[in-house]
């Protein structure tokens, strides 16, 4: 019986410090059909988020808190309203739902910059989820150039 109780333990083991190489890390593709939705000092975002998953097992997002910022001025806080489950071998569109609490005067960031060509955005921050019940938390660091166009959708 004893024998048993450390054989198992030691695939536990095993398992859990091999674990991150079974982990494939997703790519997200593309985030479309943003509608964005004021209140207060915060943006309601609604939008389609395409990803792919190759790992043989589901992953689900339940927690951001992540800096946005255009050209180096600072919009505000991004954070993930409900949790989002990606599903198992997949490549799909997910509905993502985010809120962006604006920092002061981010509004006139968004609008003075809604008529340049493109901008500068970058996102920092982590994002918390899970992988077959084993919680991890992710350093997020990108840095984007995309179409200022898009900008304009806030000024609505």
């Amino acid at each position: 019986m004893k024998s048993f109780f450390t054989r198992l333990t030691s695939l536990i083991v095993i398992l859990v410090l091999t674990s991150c190489s079974f982990f494939k890390d997703i790519k997200i593709k593309e985030l479309t059909d943003i509608s964005p939705r004021f209140e207060n000092k915060e943006i309601l975002l609604d939008a389609k988020l395409q990803v792919q998953n190759d790992n043989l097992y589901a992953i689900k997002f339940k927690h951001s808190d992540l800096t946005i910022s255009i050209d180096d001025k600072m919009l505000g806080n991004v954070t993930l309203v409900e949790k989002v489950i990606f599903k198992r071998k997949s490549d799909a569109n997910y509905p993502v739902k985010l809120k962006l609490n604006l920092a002061d005067g981010a509004l006139f960031t968004i609008l003075r910059n809604a008529f340049k060509k493109e901008v500068t955005i970058t996102i920092k921050g982590t994002v918390k989820g899970s992988a077959l019940g084993v919680p991890k938390t992710i350093l997020v660091e990108e840095v984007k150039t995309i179409d200022a166009s898009l900008l304009k959708l806030f000024g609505n």
